[in-house]
């Protein structure tokens, strides 16, 4: 191994002996060219990324911030005045966390901003000063929730006048949401309610919430009847419809027969709420009535006699009344009336709005089942013989419709609950082409490749072009055999073999092929020297 690497240094030295100085200089230049770009290159893309972590009012601040960071090891820098602080990029959530942690604001405005002052400030740029502070306050604060990324308030605050006008109207508030989880209707009217009771509000009618997506969460009391019905009833849809379709898509790729399931479906939902009342009488126990409320009873009874004969004793017989005998008479009258109270009970009962009817709701679902062919398995099966791999990918690429079995209609009627003729279930089969792999490389490796055959490309042109010697056209002249003797090697004759003597023939060859005048001339001389 040593003397391996003792006779590579000894061909990188007689290498390296071959270039004249000149040649050396112009390679030596040339890499440390190269180094330094490279060094260059490296520095510059090694150089840290600051980030500007706040601007502080007074050298005292700074002086208590700096502290902070250096406890925590944070690498910062700061200006020429020292008041401008800025962190490396990747340290910048980790200093603002330490200085919210020891009560630092990192940004906004404060309280003392609002009513500090000189003598120019006026009410209303205390005013605007105000409105700016309140802005960053509720931001600050809605993005405090899990599901809010981050929030951007612009606040619409009457000016106080001293009028009762003034004084009795609200504050208008629009906050825009960046979201990054679940966020609920209920969490945007949390964040109306709390928004009006920061600004004195008494009621959230001047509130609006939208999000980076353009959906409307809330839009204020007033207008509950209008858009607010509208954007509830069509969240409570896309709720329900999303449950459908999770529990849809759950179903069908639990059974590895699909790779890729869509659905859509249409739900019958009744938004109207509707109050059911019962009422059930019964009699106490042991009883057939219920308990007297009221009870009214009425009896009336009348007797008679036998009476005397009609008229008078002193009348004669020319005028005679006569009347029927009278015998004893008796009348009775009974009257009652009672009013019960059996048990009452009533049930009362109240069937909420979005109320899915199932039996008459739908559902559409696409079922996809990815074949996945490799070109070089396919070259194995044998399915390439006589055709090109692109005219076989144009030759199966469109989907094929599978037949879907009853077992799948159930599955999803079990699912959902809606009948098995509200359900459409289409199957396709499609395959998906998979090409040799190649040697795919990054951009970035690229780039570098094409870095280094650049920097070699040009060092090894400077190296060609320092060894490529120009032939100056030169005037014969003669020349003598002790010339040419002395600036050929010196040979030991008694060394010489055949394959040495074949050697210096090819060499005698080479120069009289390179050099035909110099050999010419180099011949006449040498036959004006023996027959002069």
């Amino acid at each position: 191994m040593v003397e391996k690497l003792k006779e590579l240094w000894q061909k990188v030295v007689d290498w390296w002996n071959k270039f004249t100085s000149k040649q050396k200089t112009i390679i030596v230049g040339v890499a440390a060219i190269v180094i330094l770009a490279f060094a260059i290159l490296v520095m510059v893309l090694s150089q840290p990324v600051y980030t500007q972590l706040m601007v502080c009012d007074d050298t005292a601040s700074a002086s208590k911030i700096i502290e902070l960071l250096e406890g925590q090891d944070i690498t910062y820098q700061t200006s020429k005045d020292g008041l401008v602080i800025s962190v490396l990029e990747e340290d910048y959530s980790k200093a603002r966390l330490a200085l919210g942690a020891a009560g630092v604001p990192t940004q906004g405005m404060t309280i003392d901003d609002v009513v500090s002052g000189g003598l120019s400030t006026t009410e209303s740029d205390k005013q605007k000063k105000y409105v700016k502070y309140k802005q960053d306050e509720l931001s600050s604060t809605i993005e405090i929730m899990d599901a809010v990324e981050s929030a951007k308030v612009e606040l619409s605050i009457p000016e106080q006048d001293g009028t009762l006008i003034a004084s009795s109207q609200e504050s208008s508030c629009a906050i825009f949401l960046k979201l990054n989880g679940d966020f609920t209707e209920e969490m945007a009217s949390y964040i109306a309610r709390f928004a009006a009771t920061s600004l004195g509000n008494t009621t959230t009618n001047h509130i609006t919430i939208i999000d980076s997506n353009g959906k409307l969460w809330f839009s204020g009391d007033n207008e509950i009847s209008v858009g607010g019905i509208a954007s509830s009833q069509l969240n409570a849809r896309l709720q329900q419809e999303g449950e459908v379709i999770n529990s849809v898509k759950r179903v069908l790729l639990g059974t590895g027969q699909f790779n890729s399931v869509e659905v859509a479906c249409s739900l019958d939902i009744d938004f109207s709420s509707t109050t059911k009342q019962t009422q059930t009488y019964d009699a106490p126990a042991g009883r057939t009535e219920g308990m007297i409320s009221e009870e009214t009873i009425y009896n009336s009874e009348s007797t008679g006699s036998n009476g005397g004969i009609p008229g008078t004793t002193s009348n004669d017989d020319t005028t005679a009344y006569e009347y029927a005998d009278v015998s004893n008479e008796s009348a009775t009258e009974s009257e009652e009336y009672r009013k019960y109270l059996p048990n009452t009970y009533t049930t009362t009962s109240e069937v909420p709005a979005g109320t899915i009817n199932y039996a008459s709701s739908s559902a559409t679902i696409t079922a996809i089942n990815y074949n996945v062919i490799n070109e070089a398995d396919a070259e194995n099966q044998g399915l390439l013989d006589g055709v090109t791999w692109d005219e076989f990918k144009a030759a199966n690429s469109e989907a094929i419709k599978l037949t879907v079995d009853d077992e799948f209609y159930n599955a999803v009627a079990t699912a959902t609950g809606m009948p098995k003729e509200k359900i459409t279930i289409m199957a396709y089969q499609i395959n998906e082409f998979m090409d040799k792999e190649s040697t795919g490389m990054a951009a970035g490796d690229i780039l570098s490749i094409i870095l280094i055959v650049l920097i070699l490309g040009l060092l090894g042109f400077v190296v060609f072009r320092s060894m490529a010697t120009k032939e100056a056209p030169q005037e014969a002249e003669e020349l003598s055999v002790e010339d040419l003797l002395q600036s050929a090697p010196e040979i030991d004759v008694s060394d010489i073999e055949v394959e040495t003597k074949s050697e210096t023939r090819k060499m005698i060859e080479k120069f009289v092929d390179e050099n035909p005048e110099a050999a010419a001339n180099l011949l006449r001389n040498w036959l004006n020297e023996e027959w002069g």
